[in-house]
């Protein structure tokens, strides 16, 4: 179990990007969502939960606490996948450089 304090950064963590995107507070309950808090600390680690919520709202249309924490894994495989493609379309710019200054 993780501290008290790691579960409460993340959901302030959280709460920051959700007003910044939307301009209001969101309304869920910090008391009751400690606990999915305190899992996807210990699932993945406080600084990649960090960058994990980045990305959600980054590309989320309507976020919320519920649908963060119930799809962080599918998150994480999006954002791994989106990473792998910007390598690969890099190797192929680099590619396709040296090929043209042949």
């Amino acid at each position: 179990m993780t501290n008290k304090q790691k579960r409460f950064a993340l959901l302030s963590r959280f709460d920051k990007h959700y007003k910044f995107k939307l301009g209001q507070e969101p309304r869920y309950n910090k008391w009751v969502e400690q606990w999915s808090a305190d899992s996807l600390i210990e699932s993945y680690g406080l600084e990649v939960c960090y960058d994990l919520l980045e990305y959600y709202f980054e590309v989320s249309e309507s976020p919320s606490w519920n649908n963060f924490a119930y799809m962080a894994d599918d998150i994480l495989e999006a954002k791994e996948q989106q990473n792998k493609d910007l390598k690969e379309r890099e190797e192929r710019r680099k590619m396709a450089k040296e090929w043209l200054s042949e």
